[in-house]
């Protein structure tokens, strides 16, 4: 992901996201790294309930649909259709626990060789 403002004349700062460290605190979900360039700095985006909301809309505006439709192979299309039903599943499996007075629930998935890695 890029990001540009006034401040950094011509440059943009690219983030590696999908290095990013992703934490539930309080009443954010904290996305931590570091900037790959021009420099590599550290960064925080701490993401609101109120953010969730608006990220969803943008992803669901037709602007972004014929964005990624122009850009997209049929493979990838598939990983994110099956990303989109792991959201909702997940959505509906955390609301229910909440609901039947569980508290954070932390699921647990493994990789091909039995590693466990975090949903």
């Amino acid at each position: 992901m890029r990001f540009w403002s006034e401040g950094l004349g011509d440059k943009e700062l690219v983030m590696g996201l999908g290095r990013a460290k992703l934490d539930r605190k309080s009443d954010v979900i904290s996305l931590t790294g570091v900037v790959d360039s021009p420099a590599p700095w550290e960064y925080e985006v701490k993401i609101q309930f109120a953010d969730w909301t608006t990220i969803l809309r943008t992803a669901t505006s037709a602007e972004a649909c014929d964005f990624i439709a122009t850009h997209v192979r049929v493979g990838a299309l598939a990983g994110m259709a099956w990303n989109i039903a792991k959201f909702v599943i997940l959505l509906a499996f955390y609301r229910v626990m909440r609901l039947a007075g569980a508290g954070p629930v932390n699921l647990v998935a493994v990789d091909a060789i039995g590693r466990p890695k975090k949903l």
